[in-house]
């Protein structure tokens, strides 16, 4: 892969990612004033009020950040496809509709690594105390892990449902990988 295409594709996928966690923080109520929600809006700001005008909220979901994500993906491929020399077989269908997937799996990856990094910042809160990235990472993944933790409750101490979140997540998105993949070439990656 040419390098200003990979770097390209790292810097809109990172962008991806920031503007889906916007997306996670208002669906969760996050705490609005926590410096990692306040970081998130002012970065995705620039371009989803723009949106916002176009594309109003709807059900207490800002629709605009989902759609900016999808946008900033079918921007990455044609991008990417630029410099690499491959625009020359682009089927518009499958760019629209791979796109959708990609905005999927990109959501199971930001939430996966969510739930990665409280597990691991949740072995040193107890000797420093909660930090401001862990009430966010909290607040986000707490109501799937709650859930789970219904259904299995901490053994002896030890929370086994970030494991369970992440091997469900992980099974979700090897199913889009498995069925999707072949439809829309290489899209979602």
């Amino acid at each position: 892969m040419n390098p200003f295409a990979a770097v390209i594709e790292i810097v809109l996928s990172f962008y991806t990612s920031i503007v889906l966690l916007r997306f996670f923080l208002q669906y969760f109520r996050a705490d609005f004033y926590n410096p990692i929600s306040q970081l998130v809006v002012k970065a995705t700001d620039p371009l989803v009020k723009p949106l916002r005008k176009i594309i109003p909220g709807f059900g207490g979901l800002d629709i605009s950040s989902i759609i900016l994500a999808w946008l900033v993906i079918i921007a990455k491929f044609l991008l990417v496809s630029l410099l690499s020399g491959g625009m020359g077989s682009i089927n518009i269908i499958v760019l629209l509709f791979g796109s959708i997937f990609g905005v999927v799996y990109a959501a199971l990856n930001l939430y996966m690594f969510l739930i990665f990094v409280r597990a691991i910042l949740s072995w040193f809160a107890m000797s420093t105390g909660p930090s401001p990235v862990m009430l966010v990472f909290a607040q986000l993944t707490e109501p799937l892990l709650a859930r789970i933790r219904r259904m299995l409750p901490p053994m002896e101490g030890f929370d086994l449902s970030p494991m369970l979140a992440l091997l469900g997540l992980f099974f979700v998105k090897s199913s889009i990988s498995y069925y999707i993949e072949p439809l829309v070439g290489g899209l979602l990656l």
